[in-house]
């Protein structure tokens, strides 16, 4: 009898223990940022998460909106200004690759823009070729470039030109690697080409998605591969506990159905919050306080930010 009863027990407290794992819940609907009729893709929260960065339509120009007001102040107007654009860490610039056309040719500079004044500091002379995006340095001393063919740094001080960090993460070739000083070292061997991915916040782990749409968690090192399903764009909730991302439907030619979705970063818990019929949404960021998740919606081009609870 004592053993009915001791499993009966243990098996409430199992039961117990499923009903209440920790959820991720939307709380209200999505609140839009921006106003119907202008088009803004890839917001992007400030660190201290009270300015939210965007790109206009096809990555045209780059604009900045306070939170939760939504006042807009117009950062750039520059041709793909908004693609790949990176906050710093301490969050007084942005960095971001302008285009601009010479001689009916398309030149390409790195520029940082302060935020509070709108100034530009060029980092690099024009270029016709110049594949990547920015990523800063740890102490904003200088950016590099992921998604590129070659390592390449960008100093903001000629005093920082030969203090660079011991190594540092990105995409070459599709690949993820290591810089560790003038070498490259992939880290995934099987690894398909990446197309989006975002380093985990205390630095050990990397969420990534590949061609299909499949998402992939792993450690830094590539090792403990975590098949996370089909998703894509991934950010990581401020504490690393949660993953959000989207995963969307196309016919061939365009997107007709996304949605955002979170996963915790063991892969359980996998979840679609938003799950709406009327609207696209898509490239999720989540606050740096964890409240709120800010995303874009194809062809309605509004921003949206929902809150969030776990419970």
């Amino acid at each position: 009898m004592i053993k009915i009863v001791g499993f009966f027990i243990g098996s409430l407290f199992l039961l117990s223990s499923v009903g209440y794992a920790e959820r991720i819940i939307a709380q209200g609907d999505p609140v839009a940022l921006t106003i119907p009729g202008e088009y803004y893709m890839g917001p992007k929260w400030s660190p201290d998460g009270e300015q939210i960065a965007a790109a206009g339509a096809s990555y045209t120009g780059l604009y900045l909106f306070d939170f939760p007001t939504g006042n807009m102040q117009v950062l750039s107007t520059t041709y793909s200004a908004g693609y790949g654009f990176a906050w710093s860490h301490g969050g007084s610039q942005i960095a971001a690759k302008i285009s601009e056309y010479e001689n009916m040719r398309r030149k390409h500079t790195l520029v940082s823009i302060d935020v509070a004044d709108v100034t530009q500091r060029v980092l690099s002379s024009p270029r016709s070729m110049m594949s990547g995006r920015p990523r800063w340095s740890s102490d904003d001393a200088y950016l590099y470039l992921t998604f590129t063919n070659k390592f390449e740094s960008f100093h903001l001080n000629e005093s920082t030109r030969s203090a660079l960090e011991p190594t540092h993460h990105f995409v070459k070739e599709g690949h993820f690697q290591e810089r560790n000083g003038d070498l490259d070292i992939p880290l995934f061997t099987d690894q398909d080409r990446i197309y989006s991915y975002e380093i985990s916040p205390d630095g050990t782990k990397i969420a990534y998605s590949t061609s299909g749409q499949r998402l992939w968690l792993a450690d830094i090192s590539g090792e403990n591969v975590i098949n996370l399903g089909r998703g894509m764009s991934p950010s990581w909730a401020p504490d690393g506990a949660w993953i959000t991302f989207m995963f969307n439907e196309d016919d061939g030619h365009s997107i007709t159905h996304s949605d955002i979705y979170v996963v915790k970063a063991d892969g359980s818990s996998r979840m679609n919050l938003t799950n709406s019929d009327d609207m696209i949404e898509m490239n999720p960021q989540w606050s740096p306080d964890g409240a709120w998740i800010v995303f874009d919606t194809d062809r309605l081009g509004q921003i949206f930010i929902q809150q969030v609870d776990r419970r």
